[in-house]
């Protein structure tokens, strides 16, 4: 199967003050289709906050390829219901 590089985009809000300007925190990487992207994004984002609670460090992927969660704001909310995909041309 055929594999393509996806950008994840996800709107970020401030958990507490929602008069915040509000934010998108981005994920890439390979999948096989833009559902696959957004259930990979959502995997690694998942793992990276059980490792940020856990005072551990957030895994990185080996290439850039690799889905990965950097940079995630502790206080802001992911608002994956409004995520959009698309596909990155090379």
């Amino acid at each position: 199967m055929s594999r393509t590089m996806w950008e994840i985009d996800v709107p970020i809000q401030h958990r507490d003050d929602t008069q915040r300007p509000r934010g998108v925190h981005v994920f890439t990487g390979l999948a096989e289709d833009g559902n696959a992207a957004i259930a990979a994004a959502l995997r690694v984002c998942e793992i990276a906050q059980l490792h940020a609670m856990s005072d551990q460090p957030i895994p990185t992927g080996i290439c850039r390829a690799d889905w990965s969660a950097r940079g995630l704001r502790p206080d802001w909310e992911l608002r994956w219901e409004e995520a959009e995909k698309r596909p990155i041309l090379l």
